[in-house]
């Protein structure tokens, strides 16, 4: 018996070691905003992620905080987010895909992030409700 709780302990460190390590390879701009989304709302979380970039400043930002005041009318209050993988695209770019927890529902993001000198930026992101259209196949189970 004192084995399988040694076992399950193990895994469980394990566990969340290898979430804390996929984390600390996250861009922090991206754990930022949505920091500031939980915190100060919508406007706050887009004006960190498109901060730095060609986009800061045009309607796109709008659009985009529009689409995601949409989504918390329709499943309420962001509760946090949920790394779901990272990938490495070059020595100076990276994709993070994200799960967004709500009170009704969940949404999925991806962000192709930057880093130009010494500071992360966000070139583009994507969010939706339907996973098939923010997610790659490899992800959702697919080839």
């Amino acid at each position: 018996m004192k084995l399988i709780h040694l076992f399950v302990l193990i895994a469980t460190l394990s566990l969340s070691a290898r979430s804390s390590a996929a984390e600390a390879s996250v861009p922090p701009v991206v754990m930022e905003g949505f920091q500031e989304l939980q915190k100060n709302g919508t406007l706050a979380a887009m004006a960190v992620w498109f901060a730095g970039s060609a986009r800061e400043n045009d309607e796109v930002q709008d659009r985009a905080s529009a689409k995601m005041t949409s989504i918390q009318g329709l499943f309420g209050r962001v509760l946090g987010y949920e790394l779901i993988r990272t990938v490495l695209l070059s020595a100076s770019t990276e994709r993070v895909y994200v799960a967004v927890k709500f009170e009704k529902g969940v949404a999925w993001m991806s962000f192709d992030c930057y880093k130009p000198e010494t500071k992360w930026i966000i070139c583009r992101f994507d969010f939706g409700t339907n996973a098939n259209l923010v997610l790659p196949p490899n992800i959702l189970g697919g080839q």
